[in-house]
């Protein structure tokens, strides 16, 4: 018998930690008293990854991580320790690689290839003569040429290109067999014509974007789109995994990134077929107040919509608005329009071959003529921009349609054509239409909110998270347990996460900036100190209030310089306002990682205890809540103790399995016991009824299920008039 759902605790591999390593860490995770071990995608990666998201052979275990004989003595090990495992699997993509074996066939035979079904490539564009492209280059052929770093490999049998450090498969010609038969020397004339044969042609990485005849992950060129609507592609990219499955070496799965499938809908279906009643959860972000579709046949989410009501209910409204007051003028005065400004972007910049494949959709749709084009993509692209969801899901766009009807009123096409056929799920071309269009659309909320906005709508980054938006507002308890309760009522077993690998900060990072919120009137001062040096420094003063929270949130960490530089440049770069990674400033990053390591050393000076005390009680306060919510917590590597960390690949340093000190022990301690009251009363923990009610000095949490009970109490930041009896001269230094 599988063991009953208590925890999950999500365990990253590959930098360090492989299966064997997850197996030594058993007894520790018996000790803390999870139910299950929740493993990122374990599958065969492309060489040097990090995260294991760009799979290369999903029918086998990653031999980096010690390989399938690894897998099956974790198994047998968790089984023996009464765990369970929990896979991460990714069916929306695969690497764009030709270290890829099925992609390489495809290389070489082009359409002929039993792989050409498995990827979602625009073969049409490929028979009016382009070519699947790669954006590797960093110069032109020729300049690679004479720089030595393209050779011809492989043998007469198998003839490659050599490109960098990657071999790229040569179709059988004339021309590629003499080449590879003897040892040859390439002059740039006969390279051309080597590379105007291919399937495949090679380009910029800086540019070039609208020749790529892929469906992208987001905009990431080096992952490629896997056409899960189709049966056999399905039934290929999951055939380890239903083994294992059968085998009982599985205890649940994780789906990742659904919105980018053509039909999330059915393939939930389709899988849900296939494992029985194995718990499945989904990675799918929804708006504050929107729900996954009822008629999914999974288990619930993997956790984001969980957060940000928590970081709502334990942040002080005084302190949010005095927050907001001291960022006027140094932020941008409505996120919603800077959303919409970078969405406008975005489609003119980077999501070009996205863009020009719905329009392609939508034509057909509409029987439309060429010379339409034009004003279809605009209505389109129109459409995209006002989009208040990642994905609409079809059918019934009732509540959606007034939120879009204004921005599009003066398009030249009709935009209402287009609504018509996304509510045509049975009309093949209008649903070929609306799968492209939410394909976009998710990538695009994705691309403009979390990794471009999140970095520039900074008055409060707790809000700036993935799940969350930067113009929330506070909960109070009985707002808080009702949108639990609402959330348990469809999907009793969905996951409670609180940090995971891509949320921008950790719950204890987070927790040093709703701790501040409790004193407004310093946070205010320090707002206005921040703006002040930015200015003075001649950067824009939001980088100032950025630079800020990082200091706030790194004090007292190891290395904390270091990993400040780094989080620093990647946050601009994904903010795209002084820097991106396409353009790297490293002049204006190097000035805004000054003032952020400035403001550390300020900030890490003397501190009333009462800053300490809050800090720890907001730590607290949010495992509690996780742990006594309805639905299974899920527990992200090392947050069993204090865990400070800025965004990925910050949030995966090396765990101290080994030494969790000060707060951290206080946190593992209330870890350990409120896990142990959930493994002796599980149903009644995820399935059980939830009431909190606020008392001023603490929040009372109340559970009932078939007669059994249980109650908790949870501190809080003392009032404003407890904290300033105790000591006004209360400053951070």
């Amino acid at each position: 018998m599988p063991p009953a759902l208590v925890a999950t605790y999500r365990l990253q591999l590959r930098c360090g930690v492989d299966l064997d390593r997850a197996r030594d860490l058993l007894p520790w995770l018996g000790e803390l008293g999870v139910s299950h071990l929740y493993l990122a995608p374990p599958f065969h990666a492309a060489s040097g990854s990090t995260h294991g998201y760009d799979v290369i052979d999903p029918t086998r275990i990653d031999p980096a991580i010690g390989g399938d004989a690894a897998f099956e003595r974790l198994s047998e090990a968790a089984q023996s320790a009464g765990i369970g495992i929990v896979l991460d699997i990714v069916p929306n993509h695969m690497a764009f690689t030709p270290e890829n074996p099925w992609l390489a066939d495809v290389l070489r035979h082009g359409r002929e290839s039993q792989y050409a079904p498995v990827f979602d490539i625009d073969w049409d564009r490929i028979k009016a003569g382009e070519r699947i492209h790669f954006l590797v280059l960093d110069g032109t052929p020729a300049q690679l040429l004479a720089d030595g770093q393209i050779t011809i490999a492989g043998t007469a049998d198998a003839p490659k290109l050599n490109v960098y450090d990657r071999q790229y498969p040569l179709r059988h010609s004339e021309l590629s067999d003499y080449l590879s038969g003897v040892s040859r020397t390439l002059d740039v004339a006969t390279l051309d014509t080597l590379l105007d044969e291919q399937h495949w042609s090679l380009g910029d990485w800086r540019g070039d974007a609208a020749l790529v005849t892929h469906r992208r992950f987001f905009n990431i060129t080096d992952l490629i789109g896997v056409r899960q609507e189709e049966p056999e592609v399905f039934a290929l990219t999951h055939s380890w995994i239903l083994a294992q499955v059968a085998a009982g070496r599985i205890q649940g799965l994780r789906v990742d990134h659904v919105d980018g499938l053509a039909r999330p809908g059915g393939y939930m279906r389709w899988l849900r077929e296939a494992v029985g009643d194995l718990p499945v959860w989904i990675e799918k972000i929804v708006k504050p107040g929107e729900a996954m579709p009822a008629s999914w046949p999974v288990d619930g989410m993997s956790g984001y919509e969980f957060m940000g009501p928590v970081i709502r209910l334990l942040t002080a409204p005084t302190g949010l608005a005095a927050m907001r007051e001291a960022a006027k003028g140094a932020v941008p005065p409505s996120t919603a329009q800077e959303v919409r400004k970078v969405r406008h972007e975005l489609l003119e910049q980077v999501f070009v071959p996205e863009l020009a494949r719905v329009t392609d959709a939508a034509m057909a749709a509409l029987a439309a003529t060429e010379d339409t084009r034009p004003a279809l993509s605009e209505t389109v692209a129109r459409l995209a921009t006002v989009w208040p969801v990642y994905r609409s899901y079809a059918a019934d766009l009732a509540p959606l349609t007034p939120l879009v009807a204004d921005a599009v009123a003066g398009s030249e096409a009709p935009a209402g054509a287009l609504l018509d056929l996304l509510r045509s799920p049975d009309d093949p071309l209008a649903r070929a239409f609306a799968a492209r269009f939410e394909q976009l659309t998710g990538a695009l909320t994705a691309k403009s909110e979390e990794d471009t906005v999140f970095f520039r709508s900074v008055a409060y980054l707790p809000f700036c998270e993935v799940g969350s938006e930067p113009d929330l507002e506070p909960l109070d308890a009985a707002g808080f347990a009702a949108i639990l309760s609402a959330r348990a009522a469809q999907s009793p077993l969905a996951l409670d996460a609180l940090s995971t690998h891509d949320t921008k900060r950790s719950a204890d990072a987070r927790a040093v900036l709703v701790a501040l919120s409790h004193f407004p009137e310093v946070a205010e001062a320090l707002y206005r100190d921040a703006r002040e040096q930015a200015r003075s420094a001649g950067l824009p003063e939001r980088w100032g209030l950025y630079a800020l929270q990082t200091a706030l949130m790194m004090r007292g960490q190891d290395e904390a310089n270091v990993r400040i530089a780094a989080h620093i440049a990647k946050a601009m770069r994904e903010a795209k306002d002084l820097s991106r990674h396409e353009a790297p400033d490293e002049e204006a990053e190097g000035a805004v990682t000054a003032l952020a390591q400035t403001l550390h050393s300020q900030v890490s000076g003397q501190v009333a205890p009462q800053f300490d005390e809050a800090v720890e009680t907001i730590v607290l306060a949010q495992v509690a809540l996780q742990l006594t919510a309805p639905g299974i917590p899920d527990i992200y590597q090392g947050t069993e103790g204090l865990a400070v960390a800025l965004t990925d690949p910050d949030n995966r340093r090396p765990v101290p399995w080994d030494d969790f000190p000060q707060i951290g022990g206080r946190k593992l301690a209330l870890t350990r016991d409120l896990l142990a009251r959930r493994r002796a009363a599980p149903d009644l923990f995820a399935r059980g009824s939830y009431r909190l009610t606020d008392r001023g000095d603490a929040l009372l949490v109340e559970r009932e299920w078939q007669g059994e009970t249980f109650a908790f109490e949870i501190p809080l930041v003392p009032s404003q008039d407890v904290l300033a009896g105790r000591d006004d001269r209360f400053m951070l230094q």
